[in-house]
């Protein structure tokens, strides 16, 4: 197989949890082209990585036909799906109109994934998306998520970093206020390591106007970098060049961790056995249990329960990131 599309839409934490797949799949495949179809602004840091060949964008009037229940679609725009000896869609398509459109047009297979694991099952994302890959005979391991930045990548407000004070990444935001720590505890974390002499590198993005709005106007910018609304390569670039980063449940906790940078994640109500971020260098402060190993390679049999991220206090925080920096 020299050419395939991945179908992924979703978040900036659902793609680098795909991110395995990619990966597997260049592996068993030599010389594979790789295509991915998706949001493009997000898909944008997969094809400057080197990720992905092309990027399409799902909304484009020329695929809206695909969603299209009432017969086979046509037009030219379509017929260069043609190209792609297989595809692979991670698109959910409850009534499969989607899927029987798209095998209209493809010689090769047509492959279905699940954009989350079958209910009761406390598997890890990673392992689900490769389940798409088993009817090609790809090996089903699933590392955790890399990015590989180009060389000479390098983001401005990394100038910014004080070399005097080792930058600490955080990150206050996420999908849903409901996966936020307490912005109090941040504000008290951000003043705790101004006051042990690091650089805390604040990120906000687009949906973290509520949260922004509690933290920045009781936090100095003199003693802070805040970075606000940077395109998805000049973030994986800063997390990157940062000593740590800590986060919720959210794409940038992913990112981070996919960059190598040593991550401390902070979970309550969704499960990191399914959600985690993955890595030798992540740690999870889930309320009050901490989880040191990789959440992609454990396999729990026991049944889920929410935690509470109040549980989490700033002073645990503070000593799992002293055991980080420890030097090994």
């Amino acid at each position: 197989m020299k050419r395939v599309l991945i179908i992924r839409s979703g978040a900036v934490g659902d793609l680098i949890l795909t991110l395995p797949v990619l990966s597997a799949l260049k592996k068993h495949y030599e010389g594979l082209s790789i295509d991915m179809m998706g949001d493009p602004v997000r898909l944008a840091l997969l094809k400057h990585c080197g990720c992905v060949d092309n990027v399409l964008s799902i909304d484009d009037r020329v695929f809206t036909p695909l969603f299209a229940p009432s017969g086979a679609p046509s037009g030219p725009g379509l017929h260069s799906l043609q190209s792609y000896e297989a595809i692979i869609s991670y698109l959910p398509d409850a009534d499969g109109v989607f899927e029987d459109n798209l095998r209209k047009f493809v010689g090769g297979p047509v492959l279905t994934g699940l954009s989350r694991p079958p209910e009761g099952r406390r598997i890890h994302m990673t392992h689900v998306l490769m389940d798409a890959l088993e009817p090609l005979g790809v090996d089903a391991i699933a590392d955790p998520p890399e990015i590989d930045l180009p060389l000479g990548a390098a983001a401005e407000d990394v100038s910014h970093l004080a070399s005097d004070r080792t930058p600490i990444a955080i990150h206050p935001g996420s999908g849903g206020p409901a996966k936020c720590w307490p912005a109090e505890r941040f504000v008290a974390l951000i003043e705790c390591l101004v006051g042990l002499g690091y650089m805390p590198v604040v990120t906000f993005g687009p949906a973290d106007d509520a949260v922004r709005r509690r933290i920045l106007p009781r936090i100095s910018d003199s003693d802070v970098l805040i970075v606000e609304n940077r395109p998805l390569v000049d973030m994986a670039v800063l997390y990157g060049r940062c000593r740590a980063m800590i986060g919720n449940d959210s794409g940038m906790t992913h990112l981070a961790a996919a960059t190598g940078t040593q991550v401390i994640g902070l979970f309550g109500p969704t499960d990191p056995a399914v959600w985690g971020p993955r890595g030798k260098s992540v740690r999870i402060l889930w309320g009050k249990e901490v989880i040191e190993e990789d959440v992609g390679a454990a396999r729990c049999t026991d049944v889920f329960y929410v935690r509470r991220l109040k549980d989490i206090a700033v002073g645990s925080v503070l000593n799992k990131l002293a055991v980080l920096q420890t030097p090994t």
